[in-house]
């Protein structure tokens, strides 16, 4: 399974184009970046247990895009978001606009993995492979002062054993020497899955360039929903960064669309090119930086169960918190690029009335820009 997931996101960044399509309505990525979440480190191995996301981001929008001039296997998606928003794949006076591609395989476990039938009071085994597809679009509000990032994403995928978890995680654990769970016969059922996403981020609209130099602080405050059966939500919160070099995008929390320095470009400054595009490489920088944020839960597969089966389930907590601490270190290498590290330590309240305990594990980005 691990190579059918590189498969597709090598077809996903390499298809050619077949349609009549100029250069600037092509789809041309500058940055990739590689994330692995895993509980092993906090020395549990339960509930979100591990996740791999590869994920690719495009340059800034020159021209309109054209949705048969995207990859092949995005250009469902491309048709959905254009029914949802006629203007969305436009550029448009005044905004930065790029994609960005996730593609993904989450799984999820109960704590006692080595019971081999079906615990009725802990979440039931779970995966979900997936592909995402989302705009990000940056503008000011010269009035008020502040930069704002609109985002809106796509995910279809598959729940259920089609998604592969189950072979994951067990080639994971037999390459380690790790026991094998012994309950993944009793995972969801397979089952199309979709979401919707929007998430706003706002900030102060100090930053000028491409990053701050020297020592400094920001503050990003967001909020979104999500609608669909992976996870139908409201969301809100806020992240603080400080450290060398910050770069000039909307947070750190790699979890979080427009971090990682994956948004729009701020447009013409002094370290962006006559098109608006970054000059890289950036100064080498390193910065702490922390999150919190409350979600309202109205559905989550991985707790509720399939939507159209009555199989196992539990009993979710409306409100779920979520804090991230971590650091994130931008290096430039040769070529003009900039490589990417970001740590990051998540602590995540109870999802469900009969958990114990909150749920903990780390993420790992390997990012690169060029």
């Amino acid at each position: 399974m691990r190579q059918s997931i590189l498969f597709l996101f090598i077809l996903l960044i390499s298809t050619p184009v077949f349609a009549n399509c100029k250069s600037d309505e092509e789809v041309n990525f500058r940055n990739y970046n590689f994330r692995i979440e895993n509980d092993y480190f906090n020395n549990d191995d339960s509930n979100y247990t591990s996740g791999v996301i590869l994920s690719g981001v495009t340059h800034d929008f020159k021209e309109n895009i054209k949705n048969e001039c995207l990859p092949i296997i995005a250009r469902l998606h491309g048709e959905i978001l254009s029914f949802i928003d006629t203007d969305l794949f436009k550029k448009q006076e005044g905004n930065a606009k790029n994609l960005y591609f996730n593609i993904s395989q989450l799984m999820y476990t109960p704590v006692d993995d080595k019971t081999s039938t079906i615990i009725r009071d802990d979440r039931p085994y779970a995966g979900l492979l997936s592909l995402g597809i989302g705009i990000n679009e940056r503008n000011r509000d010269q009035i008020k002062n502040i930069q704002i990032l609109n985002t809106k994403e796509l995910t279809l995928g598959i729940i259920g054993p089609a998604s592969y978890a189950k072979q994951t995680q067990n080639f994971v654990h037999d390459r380690f020497n790790v026991y094998r769970a012994q309950g993944w016969k009793h995972q969801l059922d397979n089952e199309p899955a979709i979401m919707y996403m929007f998430e706003r981020k706002i900030k102060s609209d100090l930053q000028q360039n491409s990053y701050t130099p020297g020592i400094s602080k920001d503050l990003i405050k967001f909020y979104g929903l999500k609608i669909g059966n992976i996870e139908t939500s409201l969301n809100a919160g806020i992240e603080g960064r400080y450290g060398l070099n910050i770069p000039n995008d909307f947070g750190s929390a790699p979890s979080h669309p427009g971090c990682d320095n994956t948004a729009p470009s701020p447009g013409i400054s002094e370290t962006c090119t006559d098109k608006g595009e970054l000059m890289l490489p950036i100064p080498l920088g390193v910065h702490l930086f922390a999150l919190a944020e409350l979600r309202g839960v109205a559905y989550d597969f991985s707790l509720d169960g399939n939507i159209f089966a009555n199989n196992h389930h539990v009993n979710k907590e409306p409100i779920v918190g979520l804090i991230a601490v971590g650091v994130n270190s931008l290096i430039p290498i040769s070529g003009n690029k900039n490589l990417k590290l970001t740590l990051t330590q998540y602590v995540q309240s109870k999802e469900f009335k009969e958990q114990k305990n909150a749920d903990k594990f780390v993420s790992f980005t390997v990012g690169l820009d060029f």
